[in-house]
């Protein structure tokens, strides 16, 4: 039974590629501290743009991780 987000891609290319896929795509969906109003509220945008959906403001970090 597949599961979770690579499961689409079934027995193709390995799994430590498909953990590794997993784990980027976590981060890359999750939540962050916004280091201007201090609410969890940051999303990606893009590779590395992301936005504060509570002050509107814009910022440039990790491609699938929030770092400030």
């Amino acid at each position: 039974m597949k599961s979770k987000v690579s499961g689409r891609f079934g027995s193709r290319y390995g799994k430590g590629i498909r953990e590794a896929f997993l784990e980027a795509d976590k981060k890359a969906k999750a939540k962050y501290i916004c280091p201007f109003c201090s609410r969890k509220s940051v999303k990606r945008l893009a590779a590395g743009i992301w936005q504060c959906k509570k002050c509107a403001k814009k910022m440039a970090s990790g491609a699938y991780e929030f770092k400030m």
